[in-house]
Parts: C-alpha cells; sequence; structure tokens
C-alpha cells in the first residue's frame, strides 16, 4: 500500500491489529514461497488500493490460518500476512 494514499492509516491500522492478532515470526518461513496469498504492509502488493483492501478483508475473515513474519534485508524492512498452502 502506498503511504501517500488518503486511507493508509485506515490500511495500516487493520493490517497491524491483524499481524498482532495472528503474532509475527522472525527468520525464515520457507512456506512463504509457497503461500495461497499474501499482503505485504510498505511492499508493492501489485494491486490497487481498493485491491489492497479486499484481500485484506479476506485475510481477516481466514485470521485463524493466517501466519505473518517480519522480512529484513540491508534496504528494508516488512511485515508480510500470509495464508500457507493448505496442501
Amino acid at each position: 500500500m502506498d503511504i501517500e494514499d488518503p486511507r493508509w492509516e485506515e490500511y495500516e491500522a487493520r493490517f497491524r491489529a491483524l499481524a498482532e492478532a495472528v503474532g509475527v515470526a522472525k527468520g525464515p518461513q520457507p512456506e512463504l514461497a509457497s503461500a495461497e496469498m499474501m499482503l505485504f504492509l510498505y511492499g508493492e502488493n501489485g494491486l490497487a488500493p481498493e485491491q489492497e483492501f479486499d484481500m485484506l478483508a479476506k485475510l481477516e475473515v481466514k485470521a485463524a490460518d493466517l501466519k505473518g513474519t517480519e522480512m529484513q534485508t540491508a534496504y528494508w524492512e516488512d511485515i508480510v500476512l500470509y495464508l500457507p498452502d493448505p496442501s
């Protein structure tokens, strides 16, 4: 989500509340590579803002199965919420 978007504060608040509810792991999460669905807080999701809100709503509904991780590189850090592949 673009932090310049007028709905950024709403998106961030909902995303962080969901991340807090499910817990955010640190370190490698191999299952992330095959996730059924994932959403970044700051990163490029490749979606229009309305689509990001729609995906966030879908993840909120599936909170019981959701996982989160904090990704860090030398240049940036981000939180990712993802739904592991059920198979």
